[in-house]
């Protein structure tokens, strides 16, 4: 008769073996190490984009403007010359993107305020591209919601337009389905140096650090 090998067991089978438990912790820290990499590849990018838009870009002093400010004095761009500028177009009525935008520039500069950065002569100015409904005086109750020093700028139609073309601005009217008259609008925050040279941009939801970051390199 012939013998016949018997199939080992379930309980013979010896279990896989595990994973030393290091190893976990090294997969969280390579994954660490790898996403900040991006995030200072990104940052590295963004940079790089800014300085070639830089170099075409007008200067401060050569995008000539007359608007009035919500104390109804008229600035020009000249008026800006001499200190960083942070400026934005939007409008007082806008439900999200302006009023998180300034949110963001005021939640950065009151971090870098804390951390021993002079954010004193930093100028932030909200130019508005809804010209009928955005009076001094509506700025000037819309940018007092906020916890810094704004300039609001407002003016008829066709000043307002030629600004947004001078600054490569879209801006178009529009109203949702109740009839609410709404904007479409560029997003970005427009960065200039003390001496009005074009220093970048802050794009909508740009990630918190790179705010920071480029409006240190603006305040240095």
């Amino acid at each position: 008769m012939t013998s016949q090998n018997n199939p080992e067991s379930p309980s013979d089978i010896p279990p896989p073996e595990r994973p030393p438990k290091g190893n976990h912790t090294l997969v969280i820290i390579a994954a660490g190490v790898l996403f900040a990499g991006l995030c200072a590849a990104v940052f590295w990018l963004s940079e790089r984009q800014a300085q070639k838009m830089g170099t075409g870009f007008p200067q401060l002093q050569e995008q000539a403007f007359s608007l009035t400010d919500q104390n109804g004095v008229m600035r020009s761009n000249e008026d800006f010359l001499g200190a960083p500028l942070a400026m934005f177009f939007g409008y007082t009525y806008c439900p999200d993107v302006c009023p998180m935008t300034l949110s963001v520039l005021q939640i950065a500069i009151d971090e870098l305020s804390e951390s021993g950065v002079d954010a004193s002569d930093l100028q932030v100015v909200f130019v508005t591209v809804d010209h009928e409904r955005d009076t001094p005086e509506q700025l000037a109750a819309y940018l007092s919601l906020f916890d810094m020093p704004v300039t609001g700028l407002t003016g008829d139609a066709e000043a307002l337009k030629a600004v947004q073309k001078s600054f490569g601005i879209y801006a178009k009217r529009v109203a949702d389905t109740d009839g609410v008259v709404l904007w479409d609008h560029s997003s970005a925050v427009y960065l200039y140096d003390r001496g009005g040279a074009f220093s970048g941009t802050i794009v909508f939801e740009e990630p918190a650090d790179f705010v920071r970051q480029k409006m240190e390199r603006l305040l240095r």
